[in-house]
């Protein structure tokens, strides 16, 4: 039986209600702003562990632009492909983007099939997603963790996909569009009298038959001028109705990034129910692997690692008896993806990345991969990873490559959840990436589970970098050196400078925040863009705007100024660490490599070291910069708050890609 449109968002309503407050059940967060996870029960009456309890994610209050940014950029050439199926697949990551700003509609169809949403059921969840988490208390009325969305408020210009809408076609998929006067739907009117033609008693199917304009698309206005609900029933149609819905990214529809991913028209969830203890870690030196539980959707997942790098998890199952009481789940090994790699990918796209991705399990179906990434015996302790896909209608996928998105990490005698375990075997290996170790340690909440990687959230007390090191440098000591010198008496988040031109007047903005990120840089420009009006923002504010407070707030907040910060600064710091310090002859090591980061912070990575140019206010020369950052990064300045997240910034997971900027 067909379902009446009409029923479609009481039924989305209906089961919000009934996830959230199931999920409310069985809710335990790791320390505020962790992304949310629930605790099972895992029935095995004859454990020998202290509590028979896994953690998981609680994938009905997690959406996409939830889950941590990735850790390392990059991009798809996708011209010849675009020649040849017209589509093009060109793309570009960079880190720190959540998976909403790189997916597109048609990454994520067959997973979780978002195209089958109209704007008026995301509406739908948004609302009682919110209202649910302020009755429940877990989310204050101020907070934007969870939006509603207006669509009276929200400008066309920020759904571009309706831009590329003809008249025709919106006339046969948005209901009663056609009968409608056309004075009745001011931006179409507005395109008409563009075009010289005064219509506006006529209704659009007239106007269709009697005018040659059905091949006018939308997008030849101003659309920014009109809201959604400017356009009568537009967001009552499902998103696989418009034109080239497949190609829009998911940060271009309005809540759809953030509805949860258990929410979806098919939702995630837990394939299997197979839990198993992590018995023992190994690294990189072991090899001859054959009991796998790891490999890809193409090649299976008991995939050998029979040469060299097997870096894996040993499992066990819950009995905990160890090897003396053996069973067919004892010592089956879990592969790092770091290490190995695997077949991957289906129909014209598998050859991108050469069909190759990282060996790993689908737990959580087929949206992202889930691989082990470092396990480290020093510590007995284990990273995990996501990753992505890039998919193409009728035409394939790529492998999954697009990572890593750290999740969760590990010790041993945690439990895990595998999923289902297929007993098929394989004659084909897995081939080593080449990978490099770069140990590194953490320190356990008492769940078993260490220092998830999460996006980073605020509370009202909270505004500074968590406690982090990367290659030796305290990341949260040099921020506060940094915002000593570039905000400290200026309003530090909110801060704005004066507006200055660089690179000969190419590129011209305003230092922004905390650590007076010019807004042209890479790191700031990637998540105030991602923004609905970011784009448009940055334009002002290359022309000369001076943004308010609510404007930076909006646009850069807290949050994303210290994203940025780890990202930008820990790519410096590796690059910078390579580099010859021409006053020793050796590579900027110690207290050298944080005056020269520092450097590059103010006057841009290739900025002359030591050099005597400053900025537009000349108060200090970039040699000078440099000793006063490292002054105060000495005298290790504290802050009144504390991220609520913890960023990863292991040097095994950040780009090497070189900044442009020669600004900040």
């Amino acid at each position: 039986m067909k379902i009446p449109k009409a029923w479609i968002s009481l039924l989305v309503v209906i089961a919000c209600i009934i996830y959230s407050i199931a999920a409310q059940a069985t809710i335990n967060t790791i320390g505020d702003g962790n992304l949310p996870t629930r605790i099972v029960e895992v029935a095995n009456p004859q454990s020998r562990l202290p509590a028979t309890k896994v953690l998981l994610p609680d994938w009905s209050r997690i959406s996409l632009a939830q889950l941590p940014g990735i850790s390392e950029s990059g991009a798809i050439d996708g011209s010849s492909y675009s020649q040849t199926l017209g589509y093009d697949l060109s793309r570009t990551w960079n880190v720190g983007m959540t998976p909403d700003q790189y997916l597109k509609l048609g990454d994520i169809s067959e997973a979780l099939q978002a195209e089958e949403f109209s704007l008026q059921a995301i509406q739908a969840i948004c609302a009682s997603q919110q209202r649910f988490a302020i009755a429940l208390g877990t989310q204050p009325e101020a907070n934007t963790d969870i939006n509603s969305i207006d669509l009276n408020k929200i400008a066309l210009s920020e759904f571009p996909l309706i831009g590329e809408q003809t008249l025709s076609h919106l006339a046969q998929v948005v209901p009663e569009l056609a009968k409608t006067q056309v004075n009745n739907i001011t931006p179409v009117a507005t395109l008409l009298k563009s075009k010289g033609i005064a219509a506006s008693n006529l209704t659009l199917a007239q106007v269709l038959t009697q005018y040659e304009v059905g091949q006018m698309k939308l997008g030849q206005i101003n659309l920014s001028e009109f809201s959604i609900s400017s356009i009568p029933n537009l967001d009552a149609v499902q998103l696989q109705q418009f034109t080239g819905w497949m190609n829009s990214n998911v940060s271009d529809i309005p809540g759809l990034g953030q509805v949860p991913l258990g929410l979806m028209p098919n939702p995630i969830t837990e394939i299997g129910s197979l839990v198993m203890r992590i018995d023992v870690v190994h690294g990189p030196a072991e090899n001859r692997r054959n009991n796998t539980i790891s490999g890809s959707d193409v090649q299976g997942f008991s995939v050998p690692c029979t040469v060299k790098d097997c870096a894996y998890l040993e499992l066990d199952d819950l009995e905990n008896a160890g090897r003396s009481d053996r069973s067919k789940l004892e010592g089956k090994q879990w592969i790092s993806g770091k290490y190995q790699e695997v077949e991957g990918g289906r129909g014209i796209l598998k050859a991108v990345n050469n069909g190759r991705e990282p060996t790993g399990r689908l737990p959580f179906g087929k949206a992202f991969k889930v691989v082990v990434m470092e396990p480290d015996e020093t510590t007995d302790t284990v990273d995990t990873a996501l990753f992505f896909r890039f998919c193409a209608w009728r035409m394939g996928c790529t492998p999954y490559f697009i990572g890593p998105v750290p999740f969760f990490s590990y010790k041993v005698n945690s439990l895990i959840f595998v999923g289902n375990l297929s007993e098929q075997r394989t004659n084909t290996t897995s081939l080593p990436t080449g990978a490099t170790r770069e140990p590194k340690a953490k320190t356990t909440n008492g769940t078993g589970v260490i220092e998830k990687i999460n996006p980073c959230t605020f509370s009202s007390a909270s505004q500074s970098i968590t406690d982090q090191s990367f290659s030796g440098i305290d990341l949260r000591s040099l921020s506060n050196a940094i915002a000593e010198i570039e905000s400290a008496g200026s309003g530090d988040y909110k801060a704005v400078g004066i507006h200055t031109c660089a690179d000969g007047g190419l590129n011209c903005g305003r230092a922004l925040g905390r650590y007076q990120f010019m807004s042209y840089n890479p790191y700031a420009v990637q998540l105030i863009a991602a923004k609905p009006g970011g784009q448009e923002f940055l334009s002002q504010v290359e022309q000369g705007h001076q943004p308010t407070e609510a404007e930076l707030f909006e646009f850069f907040p807290p949050a994303d100024q210290d994203r940025a910060f780890v990202a930008d600064m820990a790519n410096k710091i590796q690059v910078t660490q390579e580099q010859i310090d021409p006053a020793t002859g050796q590579p900027f090591t110690g207290e050298r490599l944080i005056e020269r980061v520092a450097q590059k912070h103010f006057g841009g990575d290739y900025s002359k070291v030591d050099g005597n140019g400053s900025d537009a206010l000349g108060r200090l020369s970039l040699k000078d910069y440099g000793k006063t950052a490292l002054a105060s990064y000495r005298n290790g300045n504290s802050d009144n708050g504390t991220l609520t997240c913890s960023p990863n910034v292991n040097s095994s997971y950040i780009s090497t890609a070189k900044n442009t900027e020669n600004g900040r």
